[in-house]
């Protein structure tokens, strides 16, 4: 598998309640000052939220929000959810080209909360490929994969979740 979207992933009601509390006063985000770790042409940095980090839970959320999701990704083990809010800026053109983790067995989810006229590039056999920021899409790729995202201009804020996992590997080959 190169790269998997399905569109309209989540439940009305389930990505309703995950949308309107990453979307809330109530959602501690942290600004973290780089959105990789180079080459970004991001000056303003980005503010993130973990469910999920270090081993363990992150908040008391992930296990409503989170576990569910994990679940229809068919998940063996997490590694890291985190979601992230960006912000419209002239200057924030785009981020550096990254792997989140250059793992081969590792599995990198991307989950758009915002429509927007943002793009993800996902770089295939070195041939870049322009994924549409939709508002309930996913976006399934191996993490070894390289990215970027072209922020958008379009709306103030742009929030995803982005989920770093290993599959179950009995049920995805049972499933092929």
């Amino acid at each position: 598998m190169d790269y998997k979207i399905i569109d309209s992933f989540l439940d009305k009601d389930h990505y309703l309640t995950v949308s309107s509390f990453l979307k809330s006063k109530s959602c501690p985000y942290y600004f973290e000052d780089s959105d990789t770790y180079k080459d970004s042409k991001n000056k303003n940095g980005f503010f993130s939220f973990c469910y999920y980090n270090n081993n363990r839970p992150d908040h008391s959320l992930f296990d409503t929000h989170i576990v569910p999701i994990l679940k229809k990704l068919n998940y063996f083990s997490c590694v890291q959810v985190r979601a992230n809010l960006s912000f419209r800026d002239k200057d924030s053109i785009e981020c550096g080209i990254h792997t989140d983790y250059d793992v081969k067995s590792l599995t990198t989810a991307i989950l758009f909360l915002t429509k927007s006229n943002a793009k993800t590039i996902l770089y295939v056999d070195d041939k870049p490929i322009s994924i549409d920021n939709l508002e309930n899409r996913i976006l399934i790729f191996p993490s070894y994969i390289k990215h970027k995202v072209i922020y958008q201009t379009d709306v103030h804020k742009r929030y995803v979740i982005n989920f770093n996992y290993f599959e179950n590997p009995l049920t995805t080959a049972t499933a092929r």
